[in-house]
């Protein structure tokens, strides 16, 4: 079976309830106790019901096809790399920010009491 992107953009294990190195027989126990509760059959009158019945049935077929759940599982492994390399980035630039603020830099806050400059002239003077 082809990993689609809408499969790409779920998380199989969650939907199933079960860890990444869940074997086949783990895969499939946890597909049958999930799809009973959700079956179209048993809930004709809920179309989220068979909306998740499908997925169940995707993830099944995903993850007990060994090329498909390779497949999957390389491009989960980089989209979590990526999100975490993006967290680490997100706190730099967080840090960067929080350090350029004037009064990081010595500069009072916005706002604040400037004193006057002595030498300036004054009105009337």
């Amino acid at each position: 079976m082809a990993v689609t992107k809408e499969l790409l953009q779920m998380d199989l294990y969650a939907l199933l309830g079960i860890e990444e190195k869940a074997a086949d027989k783990e895969v499939k126990k946890a597909y049958r106790q999930k799809a009973l509760s959700c079956h179209p059959d048993k809930n004709p009158d809920n179309p989220r019901a068979a909306q998740l019945f499908h997925q169940l049935s995707q993830a099944l077929e995903v993850l007990t096809d060994a090329a498909a759940r390779a497949a999957y599982d390389k491009v989960r492994k980089a989209k979590k790399q990526a999100a975490e390399r993006t967290q680490k980035l997100d706190e730099k630039r967080k840090k960067v920010k929080l350090d350029r603020t004037p009064e990081r830099r010595g500069f009072p806050a916005a706002g604040g009491t400037a004193e006057a400059d002595p030498g300036a002239d004054t009105p009337g003077a």
